[in-house]
């Protein structure tokens, strides 16, 4: 077994309270071990992930565990050709492969499509999809197991990289990541990757004046917590990087104006006609810090809200208070406060309304809830609450992170990322459980409009004091 180097990370709370005991509704905890992030690290020819046959059962665990993955390369990649792909390097200098096309970009067409293996990609999850202008859409992922030769059937025999890039054209596709065939990185390498040490996990972002901004998550290996209280990582800083949307070049890549991490203000990212709001969420997955599972409700629960003029994701932002806006990052109030364990909401403003969809508690949940909004700020109304299943409702697997594509198809179109409760046993021979699932839902209707009172804020341009509607 390899050495894991592991980064004593600074605590991290939401820097105003303890979590709250209040009374809320308790869901049962699912028995969970896989989840989206890999850490662990041993060797792939350690012995500890035997292959599995059928009509195993699932693992007796009660939540959320890390789990063995390779290392960067594999030990033992499969034999020539060292690309099975066609090649090229972009001008911004990523390595592209051309995937293929969808049938279409309905939620069928591109469910059909993400279930399959992608070229080189076997598995990968924690999507998000920022739109680059006309029919062109950047895929972001986390946690891409990679394999050019084409003849991967395991995630041992793959390489692995923390985040990774498609470009979508239409219904067709184009993989982006660092390095070489034989040797991938990461799309996004921030101020300097060490894998399964310290890495970069990208959250939300926009697209202004020909540019993509996309805040990122440094995230730091800590050690592993036990079952169900959560996984070993946390964020340690909050980051803003630029790109040409024609090229993908990056521009810069700069600590983010809030770039604390209790909450991290850019966990999601939407406009109206006059600001753009960051809404921020703890992200914070390692339930060991905050006492425990059953400690909960832990900070990811709580979604805070903040707001920069149009297009200016790096600009000094204004919080959203009990009474209006203001300056003081110490005088925010969460928006919504609401489950056990996260809150993951991921909203957007489509079709005049604002809209979210969230994995309601994430990795530890078992449910699907979508909710309308008539401002940023809420009232917040769950108009969907169901049952969210794996694909074929596959009884070894889990789903987690919810997120609407940022175009509508009569109605959402949501993407959910899966994989199996137990990865090494479940899903390290069968690369399909690591792929996320596509579906339609309903638009929710347009939530009659508020009547706010005269507020206090602060002039987003000068910050003088006025009192407005917010």
């Amino acid at each position: 077994m390899e050495a894991v180097d592991v980064v004593s990370a600074p605590d991290v709370t939401d820097g105003r309270r303890e979590p709250t005991r209040r009374g809320r509704r308790r869901r049962r905890l699912v028995p969970t071990v896989a989840v989206g992030a890999l850490f662990a690290v041993v060797s792939a020819s350690c012995g500890c992930v035997p292959p599995v046959g059928p009509g195993t059962g699932p693992a007796p665990v009660d939540g959320p565990a890390p789990r063995p993955v390779p290392p960067a390369q594999p030990e033992a990649p499969p034999a020539a050709p060292p690309t099975a792909y066609p090649t090229s390097v972009t001008s911004a200098g990523h390595l592209a492969t051309d995937v293929g096309c969808a049938d279409g970009t309905s939620a069928g067409a591109l469910d059909a499509f993400f279930r399959e293996r992608i070229g080189p990609v076997l598995g990968h999850d924690y999507q998000h999809v920022y739109p680059l202008g006309g029919d062109r859409h950047l895929w972001l992922f986390q946690d891409t197991f990679i394999d050019h030769t084409g003849r991967a059937s395991s995630f041992d025999q793959a390489s692995f990289a923390h985040n990774t890039a498609m470009v979508q054209r239409g219904r067709c596709f184009t993989s982006l990541h660092n390095g070489t065939e034989t040797a991938p990185r990461s799309f996004e390498l921030g101020t300097g990757e060490r894998i399964l040490t310290r890495w970069f996990w990208p959250l939300g972002g926009e697209l202004h004046g020909g540019r993509l901004q996309v805040f990122w998550a440094e995230m730091a290996k800590t050690a592993d917590p036990s079952p169900p209280d959560g996984l070993g990582w946390v964020p340690v800083r909050t980051w803003l990087a630029t790109y040409d949307a024609d090229t993908l070049a990056r521009l810069s890549f700069e600590p983010a104006a809030a770039s604390g991490v209790g909450p991290m203000y850019g966990f999601a990212v939407a406009s109206d006609a006059e600001h753009t709001y960051l809404f921020g969420n703890s992200f914070d997955h390692n339930l060991a810090r905050q006492g425990g599972y059953h400690a909960c409700p832990c900070s990811a629960t709580r979604i805070y809200l903040a707001r920069v003029p149009k297009g200016a994701l790096g600009a000094p932002p204004q919080f959203r208070t009990a009474d209006g806006w203001s300056s003081d990052p110490g005088a925010a109030v969460p928006i919504v406060d609401r489950y056990h364990a996260e809150n993951p909401m991921q909203p957007r403003f489509l079709d005049g309304r604002w809209v979210s969809v969230t994995r309601v508690d994430g990795y530890w949940g078992e449910e699907l809830a979508i909710d309308v909004a008539p401002e940023p700020w809420g009232p917040w109304t769950t108009t969907t609450l169901r049952r969210l299943s794996p694909r074929g409702s596959d009884p070894l697997m889990n789903t987690y992170h919810a997120h609407l594509l940022p175009w509508t198809a009569g109605g959402l179109v949501v993407i959910v990322s899966q994989n199996a409760r137990d990865m090494p046993r479940d899903a390290w021979n069968r690369p399909d459980r690591y792929r996320p699932q596509l579906f339609a839902e309903a638009m929710p209707p347009v939530p009659p409009p508020t009547s706010p009172p005269q507020v206090a804020t602060e002039d987003l341009t000068i910050g003088e004091p006025t009192t407005t509607t917010p």
